[in-house]
């Protein structure tokens, strides 16, 4: 068995769709629960459905296409770029500033991705 090839036969797609239902669920329930309403604004509506379709939905269709291709390990270093990112897009877009700390992680993390794919550009035996 080659490194990363484990389970890479099964389709996860499912898996992701069913994340979604459960998570409508759960959050539905929260709903009622706490007393909120379910109905939404022309403009919150198309918000959350380009965020569900585009962000969310196509997001988790590319990365669980790739699963097959790419080993674990990298696939978790590419999921963290989402956390590395965050804090660039809100200052970018609403101009929060950033913590000591969240930088300094920022850079480890950073760190560690420029490691991997160094590390990748060499022959592997």
């Amino acid at each position: 068995m080659s490194q990363g090839s484990w389970r890479q036969s099964e389709d996860a797609l499912p898996a992701a769709l069913l994340g979604g239902v459960f998570g409508f669920l759960v959050s539905g329930v929260v709903c009622l629960l706490l007393g909120m309403s379910f109905v939404l604004t022309p403009v919150a509506l198309t918000v959350a459905l380009a965020m569900g379709v585009f962000q969310v939905g196509a997001g988790m269709i590319l990365y669980t296409l790739g699963a097959k291709a790419i080993p674990a390990a990298e696939l978790a270093l590419l999921a963290m770029t989402e956390v590395l990112l965050g804090p660039v897009w809100v200052w970018l877009f609403l101009g929060e500033g950033a913590s000591l700390s969240t930088l300094l992680g920022g850079a480890v993390l950073l760190a560690a991705l420029a490691g991997n794919a160094v590390s990748g550009l060499r022959q592997r035996p």
